[in-house]
């Protein structure tokens, strides 16, 4: 897993990445308040963000390959902050392709390079 660290706030980095994903062409799939949840049940967790994003297009050819690749779709990357800052956390397609032997390498480094991109909107 990678970890950036942002020089932005939490809502800022929060905003550049929802925007990036958007101006790629990217759909956002969902998106889950780690934080918000942890204090419905009356926890206290610093910001923690979840979002879920892709292209059901990239997704389905890699999924041809192995369907249960399916489980790690659609991509995500974890915003948080602590003490030290607001840090940016994800996985690169081709860390997870090896699990499941996807032999389209030429999509996996495509998407690598836009889960890179996401990643250092906030850097």
């Amino acid at each position: 897993m990678l970890t950036v660290k942002s020089n932005l706030s939490f809502e800022e980095c929060e905003r550049r990445i929802k925007e990036r994903i958007k101006t790629m062409g990217l759909t956002i799939f969902s998106e889950i308040d780690h934080s918000k949840n942890a204090r419905e049940v009356g926890l206290q967790l610093n910001n923690t963000k979840l979002i879920l994003f892709g292209n059901p297009r990239v997704g389905t050819l890699v999924m041809q390959d192995d369907q249960k690749i399916g489980y790690e779709l659609p991509l995500r990357v974890l915003i948080w902050e602590n003490s030290e800052g607001v840090f940016v956390s994800g996985k690169l397609v081709s860390e997870i392709a090896k699990e499941y032997d996807i032999k389209k390498t030429e999509i996996v480094k495509k998407m690598d390079e836009v889960v890179n991109t996401i990643m250092n909107s906030c850097s």
